[in-house]
């Protein structure tokens, strides 16, 4: 009978969501996402649950790995990344479809107001914070493009942009955490010299 274990193979802290990925038949990769988001939408009870899990969940027993695991490690260090590029991506789109929304809800209402002045003044202020968010946003939509290239300077742009989305409580914090374990990894690193040689 199948029993779920903390795994030992797909192991970031402690081995939970790898576990659940194994029981489950599902790459460990997307329970890790999965969390992730869950996570601010719960009022973080998906970390006391991950904390509780630590004591419940018995770890997996050892056994004799085959000699080919290791070979697994780069290729999902590789699925990592990629979804770090389609994360980044996503969040910059929504910054830009935020800049559409403001730029109109905020010049559209000097527009209805029908006064000269407040159209004036609406409009620089609609486009100045449409301007801004787009200027935040590009960054993260061309970094994630370039991770999904495997682009040496991609790996620095977001490592950055991750330092700074630490600030942006939750959903920054989980993607900055995500983005500094990924990015930080030996195998990561390997992984971009060998496209920064090809």
């Amino acid at each position: 009978m199948k029993r779920l274990y903390r795994s030992n193979k797909n192991k970031v802290f402690a081995g939970i969501c790898g576990g659940i990925g194994e029981y489950m038949d599902l790459d460990p990769v997307i329970v890790r996402v999965i969390a992730v988001v869950l996570t601010p939408f719960t009022g973080f009870f998906t970390v006391l649950v991950y904390l509780v899990s630590i004591f419940v969940i018995p770890p997996e027993p050892a056994t004799g790995g085959s000699v080919s695991e290791p070979a697994k490690s780069n290729p999902n260090m590789e699925e990592h990344v990629k979804i770090l590029g389609i994360l980044y991506i996503a969040f910059s789109v929504l910054g830009l479809l935020a800049a559409v929304i403001v730029f109109f809800a905020v010049t559209g209402g000097g527009l209805i107001s029908g006064d000269d002045t407040a159209i004036l003044a609406t409009s620089i202020v609609g486009t100045a914070v449409a301007g801004l968010l787009v200027l935040l946003s590009a960054p993260g939509i061309i970094g994630g493009i370039g991770l999904m290239k495997k682009q040496p300077w991609a790996r620095i742009l977001v490592l950055v942009l991750g330092v700074i989305n630490l600030i942006n409580i939750p959903f920054g914090t989980a993607l900055g955490i995500y983005t500094i374990w990924a990015l930080t990894n030996k195998e990561t690193e390997q992984l971009f010299k060998g496209e920064g040689r090809g």
